[in-house]
């Protein structure tokens, strides 16, 4: 975890991130998804580890972001990866014609061998109502 020496900056209010969601924010020039998990607030990059997509645009469950892409899954207390990318069994897919499928496993064959990246994770804490990142 990023830390030691770094400087607090106010990100957000505690009311501006309800329990159980995220948002992104940005700091000293980083994007940021910003989490309240059970009252406890939690910061990591908000680009993807695998190919950059904004992951305050996917899903959280408990202390876990799903990316919308492609569904590649950090801790955000961590940043670590825990699983993805899955592109392979999409829900729908049998919808699509032969081709379609085809070229959906081939890019699922290839996004298989592109490394995914643990996220940055940074020290938070509330002071006065107010987020504060350490960057």
């Amino acid at each position: 975890m990023e830390g030691d020496g770094l400087t607090p900056v106010d990100v957000a209010g505690v009311g501006d991130v309800p329990e159980g969601s995220m948002v992104h924010v940005e700091a000293a020039g980083l994007e940021l998804l910003l989490a309240n998990v059970a009252g406890r607030f939690y910061a990591v990059s908000d680009r993807c580890g695998h190919q950059g997509a904004r992951l305050s645009a996917g899903r959280l469950d408990g202390t876990v972001v799903t990316c919308p892409a492609h569904a590649s899954r950090f801790d955000i207390v961590t940043g670590k990866n825990l699983s993805g990318p899955v592109m392979a069994g999409l829900p729908g897919l049998a919808a699509f014609s032969p081709r379609v499928r085809a070229m959906v496993r081939r890019q699922a064959e290839i996004m298989a061998r592109t490394p995914v990246r643990d996220l940055p994770a940074y020290r938070v804490t509330v002071v006065d109502g107010r987020v504060l990142v350490e960057v």
